[in-house]
């Protein structure tokens, strides 16, 4: 019971909005499917990582209020360096035929995932209590809801990707450079909150 709950947990918590999930989707979308598991890899890299700080039982020090605060500020620098790059494509370059390949995909997955503070608090404060019975069974039921979610949302974007034209894919750009900008701030926002705590 305990391990299917992790794995529903895992599967709510990844499938719900937020800035891995809003990558996955839009790569997907734009650039195809492969594009989509490469950033797929990229954050499934960044949730093993985390996967093994709780395993060595490093998990409070994901939850510090210092780390916090560092992974919140580079989270939101991030997030709007790769709003800025979406704003300043123009529509002549969303076609199927330059859409081919999305540079450094993997890594830009990686530090999404990474300086995510919900990432963050999902494994240090939410999962660890639900891992303390049989670690490496739960890791591994903990990372395949993870990627369950994560699968369903490249086959959806596959299936609807095809049925969409040029100027949407420019529109959908636009879009998640807004929201990536927007997570952007809640980052900031968070980052600030935790240090008037101090």
């Amino acid at each position: 019971m305990e391990l299917s709950t992790l794995f529903l947990l895992a599967f709510i918590g990844a499938i719900t909005p937020g800035p891995d999930m809003l990558l996955i989707m839009r790569n997907t979308l734009v650039f195809g499917c492969m594009q989509g598991i490469k950033v797929f890899s990229g954050i499934a890299s960044g949730c093993i990582i985390y996967l093994c700080v709780i395993y060595f039982g490093f998990g409070y020090i994901l939850s510090g209020e210092i780390a916090q605060i560092i992974l919140s500020v580079f989270g939101a620098l991030y997030l709007m360096y790769i709003a800025l790059m979406l704003f300043k494509k123009s529509a002549t370059h969303m076609t199927f035929k330059n859409a081919q390949n999305a540079p450094d995909t993997y890594i830009k997955a990686l530090f999404v995932n990474l300086s995510n503070p919900k990432a963050i608090l999902f494994f240090s404060v939410i999962i660890t209590p639900f891992v303390q019975v049989n670690l490496l069974m739960s890791l591994f039921m903990l990372f395949c809801g993870l990627s369950s979610a994560f699968f369903v949302v490249i086959l959806l974007a596959t299936y609807f990707r095809h049925i969409i034209c040029d100027k949407v894919f420019y529109i959908i750009d636009k879009i998640c450079a807004a929201l990536f900008i927007c997570f952007s701030f809640l980052l900031f926002y968070h980052a600030y909150s935790i240090m008037l705590g101090l």
